[in-house]
């Protein structure tokens, strides 16, 4: 019995190596016949000998083929490829070109065809240029011959590179391997003037391949014009000449609407003053002096009804409060909008983010009231004008997306956040330098984040592709984003009137910062009382000179004692003992309870807180499977 099955075994081995070798899917035979033309095009015809199992290969085969690179440093290149046929065991096939993201990709076959298992042979033929590299020396062909994206083995590959005439190669080199890699598995197997072939000496595994590079003497291939050059950059890069132009085109926008509507008038001669102009309340005396509302005309408008006798401000350890008040003095009309819209629930309001609806609402209907009475009057906000610049520069923005080149490498959402905060940057930047108090912080704040934002800008293509172009081109983005934003505040204007009354608000501020006692007393100023002190020190935080005013009254509220103590603040700050630190908390930690009293919750966050070549290099290359 065990001689029966010893026997059997032995039949079997013998059967099964007697049969045919398990085939598995490859690439036989992959050749590469290069011809350069005197005008530096190549014409090439490849080769490719597959072995089909119907597994990857079962319509047919693709080839990829790189047409565009960003070498560091330098702007995008794109070669050119035109196809001229295909052909299947020596008859036309049917083939069709695709994109890719870096190039094109050769499609050949049809999915309603199903391709017989075995052998084919597949020859494409294409024309390509700007392959040529012109160095000072010599001329040299660095080819990817295979390209590294096959996803099948190569058994043999080979390149056979022909000049338009019979000169001597002055110097060869020859790689193989995956990507960056630098083997030497190939070998020259035939070497004389004008022609040249390079053979592996061994099978290249999948995700393998061989370059190739051949050098010989000048003058044999004509090197394209300084013309030719640059018509080749223009098509290759239409993205720079098209942003330069956009930007170029909104820089002169907000120019000519500058001259148009955003030229202020020419300022008067400031002398100090020993009022506010025109009885305006000090919310007023801020809104027009900004040409804008923000939370300290709020804070100013509250500590004016205050001193007004409207209401008192309760500070104390749980929170601060509003107290309604009867009687007082009489009222402008955004003061009269403030005070009956505090108290409409009862007689005491906490500030505090669960009554946001009542705050924020009578915040944003004094900033209307205000609007009502100055805007258009005293000053115009061209804000129509703006937003049509901001428009435009956004549309650059987006415009710069596909003109970007390898849209995949370039970091688009880092660069249009990084545009965005230029914006936020340059809208800083330009209200600090249009402020005369205060405007040194906003100044050097817009510059800190602008800079930031560009440093951020610039590593992101760093790490990802940092071409001249692509930089370029996200500088321009970043300058159009600044531009947009410090347009906002840029082309706000004061009317000829309301620049008489900037004037006078700037004299004004001019007596309520000067802490110098001969300087008070060379101007005749009104002598220094606790009732002036309290009647202009809504102006003074309005104006933000609240501590230098306070400095002013040191002495005489200190004479005073509690008989100056003001009867609509209660809490921790006593301006006889302290009038700089009374009137800074004020103009700062009740003007932050304030603001944070109107906002909603959850509105804003807590935690801000040397050469060489390799595998798969040069020109050509690419890859390849089956579908």
């Amino acid at each position: 019995m065990r001689a029966a099955v010893r026997i059997a075994i032995a039949f079997a081995l013998l059967f099964l190596a007697a049969g045919p070798a398990a085939a598995f899917e490859r690439i036989v035979r992959f050749v590469s016949d290069v011809v350069v033309a005197r005008d530096g095009d190549l014409n090439v015809t490849e080769t490719i000998d597959v072995e089909a199992e119907g597994q990857d290969i079962r319509h047919g085969i693709f080839r990829d083929f790189p047409t565009i690179y960003t070498p560091p440093q330098g702007a995008r290149v794109e070669v050119a490829f035109l196809l001229e046929g295909v052909t299947r065991d020596g008859r036309a096939e049917h083939s069709q070109i695709e994109g890719i993201e870096n190039g094109v990709r050769i499609r050949m076959g049809q999915s309603e065809t199903q391709l017989a298992p075995g052998r084919h042979v597949y020859v494409i033929r294409y024309r390509t240029r700007r392959q040529i590299g012109f160095f000072a020396d010599y001329d040299e062909l660095y080819w990817n011959v295979t390209g590294a994206g096959w996803i099948f083995q190569i058994d043999m590959a080979e390149a056979r590179i022909t000049l338009p005439e019979g000169v001597p190669f002055r110097q060869t080199a020859l790689y193989t391997g995956a990507r960056g890699e630098a083997g030497k598995n190939a070998t020259i197997v035939e070497q004389r003037p004008g022609r040249i072939v390079f053979r592996t000496t061994r099978p290249l595994p999948a995700h393998n391949g061989l370059t190739v590079a051949a050098a010989w003497p000048k003058g044999v291939v004509e090197p394209p014009t300084a013309a030719r050059q640059r018509e080749q950059w223009l098509e290759e890069n239409p993205g720079l000449p098209i942003m330069a132009a956009g930007f170029l085109a909104i820089l002169a926008y907000y120019g000519l609407v500058w001259l148009r509507v955003g030229r202020d008038p020419p300022p008067g001669t400031i002398i100090p003053l020993f009022g506010p102009p025109e009885d305006m309340s000090p919310a007023a005396a801020r809104y027009v002096e900004q040409m804008a509302f923000d939370n300290q005309c709020f804070t100013a408008a509250i500590v004016g009804l205050g001193v007004k006798g409207r209401l008192r401000i309760v500070e104390e350890d749980a929170g601060a409060r509003l107290e309604s008040r009867d009687g007082g003095k009489p009222l402008t009309a955004e003061e009269q909008k403030l005070a009956a819209g505090l108290f409409v629930a009862g007689p005491a309001l906490q500030l505090d983010q669960v009554n946001h609806e009542v705050i924020g609402a009578v915040r944003t209907e004094l900033g209307k009231a205000l609007a009502a009475s100055y805007l258009g009057r005293f000053f115009a906000n061209n804000y129509l004008w703006s937003s049509f610049g901001l428009a435009l520069a956004a549309l650059l923005v987006v415009a710069a997306v596909p003109l970007v080149g390898e849209i995949h490498q370039f970091p688009i959402g880092p660069i249009m956040i990084a545009t965005g905060m230029m914006g936020l940057g340059g809208w800083f930047a330009c209200i600090g330098a249009l402020r005369a108090f205060g405007g040194r912080w906003l100044l050097l704040s817009g510059l800190t984040i602008q800079a930031l934002s560009a440093a951020g800008a610039a590593l992101a293509l760093t790490l990802t592709n940092p071409s001249t172009a692509n930089l370029a081109i996200a500088a321009m983005m970043l300058a159009a984003g600044a531009l947009a934003g410090a347009g906002f505040p840029w082309l706000k204007a004061p009317s000829r009137e309301g620049r008489k009354i900037m004037d006078r608000i700037e004299g004004f501020r001019e007596y309520l910062s000067v802490a110098e006692a001969d300087r008070l007393d060379s101007i005749n100023a009104p002598k220094k009382t606790p009732e002036l002190f309290e009647r202009f020190l809504p102006y003074a935080i309005a104006l933000g000179c609240q501590n230098a005013w306070a400095a002013q009254f040191a002495g005489v509220l200190a004479a005073a004692g509690v008989d100056a103590t003001p009867s609509w603040y209660v809490g921790n700050g006593d301006w006889s003992r302290d009038p700089v630190a009374f009137s800074d908390r004020l103009g700062s930690s009740f003007a932050s309870t304030l603001a944070a009293s109107a906002t909603p919750p959850g509105s804003s966050s807590g935690s801000d807180g040397g050469g060489g070549g390799f595998s798969d290099g040069g020109g050509g290359g690419g890859g390849g499977g089956g579908w």
